[in-house]
């Protein structure tokens, strides 16, 4: 049997670059955790002012062999890699395999348009749940949301509110993977927003901006957010 892959990649990149990359990386990520043999991919970032690399980006993998049939599918655009000190770094994002559920087990999340997600949302019908990550939800996020990172979600799931829940991140893909996992944990009535936070803004939809976290056009957090 081989040994796990293990890739290293420290990333050189300004600061204000840094979004526009981690939206590209999540996509790579997202193409990545469908491919045989992936196990998990980590984004850190340094804790040491002035260090070189400021993101490392750590992927695992069954065997170098899935590695390499992977690149076929999405090279890494001639990226270096190196060694770099595990102890610099913070982790700022995970993507784990996509699991795809058996149609038998009736793990997947139904889906739901943005509008009529708000709407329900509005109306106190169901709770909305981004799983995207820490720095994803602080720079914008759908006006009235909870947050439960898709990476730590199997331990937030008790402490969502009861009743209907609709999951939805950037695109669609980590929603409908995070409404599979309250699926299995034994929730009802879950959904996944079609087209994630892209479509939401598409249709016009209200979100919260750090700048304007108390502006009146944000709307109130939906009555099933809180939590009595």
């Amino acid at each position: 049997m081989e040994n796990r892959h293990v890739v290293i990649i420290p990333i050189e990149i300004d600061e204000e670059k840094e979004a526009s990359y981690l939206a590209a990386w999540q996509d790579a990520a997202e193409v990545m955790a469908a491919q045989p043999g992936f196990l998990r991919t980590y984004m850190f970032r340094t804790i040491v002012p002035g260090s070189k690399f400021s993101l490392v980006n750590v992927a695992e993998w069954e065997s170098t062999r899935h590695w390499e049939e992977a690149m076929n599918v999405c090279p890494m655009l001639g990226q270096q890699i190196a060694v770099a000190h595990a102890s610099n770094y913070e982790a700022i994002r995970t993507v784990l395999p996509t699991q795809e559920p058996r149609p038998d087990e009736g793990h997947t999340p139904t889906g739901l348009s943005p509008a009529e997600a708000h709407r329900r949302a509005e109306d106190g019908e169901l709770t909305l749940i981004d799983v995207r990550e820490e720095d994803e939800w602080t720079a914008h996020r759908p006006a009235g949301a909870l947050h439960a990172a898709l990476s730590t979600l199997p331990t937030s799931l008790p402490d969502l509110p009861d009743g209907p829940l609709a999951f939805v991140c950037r695109t669609g893909n980590r929603s409908a993977q995070g409404g599979a996992q309250a699926i299995r944990a034994g929730r009802s009535s879950v959904y996944s927003v079609t087209g994630g936070l892209e479509a939401w803004e598409a249709a016009g939809l209200p979100v919260v901006l750090p700048e304007s976290e108390n502006a009146a056009n944000n709307g109130d957090r939906p009555a099933a957010a809180r939590k009595s």
